[in-house]
């Protein structure tokens, strides 16, 4: 089964923006992303993963916003999946290859989510 997670106005937080900072900002900031996803992912009924999911990543940044690394997502997007229960682990248990990213330009900030259930 293949889910799509739209959240408008939101963009994940880069792993940039929590290292080298207190603890409990990186904490903050992965609660904060759970609590998204978690509220989105109710709101599309979107089932607790039951198994192993295929997951990628859209995100639109508006005019002027500088551009991303691709693999600046990762952390932070993977274990707010996992503490919303859209993954059961961001390892080889949950997560079926590596986190699929890609950035576009529009005339807003938004994020979708693409979860995809794998067959055991």
């Amino acid at each position: 089964m293949r889910y799509e997670i739209f959240i408008p106005r939101w963009a994940p937080p880069s792993l940039n923006r929590c290292r080298g900072r207190h603890w409990s900002a990186e904490h903050r900031l992965k609660k904060e992303a759970a609590a998204f996803v978690g509220t989105y992912a109710l709101a599309n009924r979107v089932p607790d993963a039951a198994g192993r999911r295929r997951v990628a990543v859209v995100v639109t940044l508006p005019p002027g916003a500088p551009a991303r690394d691709l693999d600046n997502l990762d952390k932070i997007l993977l274990d707010a999946l996992v503490r919303a229960r859209l993954l059961l682990d961001d390892g080889a248990r949950g997560l079926d290859g590596r986190l699929g990213v890609e950035f576009r330009r529009g005339e807003e900030e938004s994020t979708t989510l693409i979860l995809e259930d794998v067959p055991s």
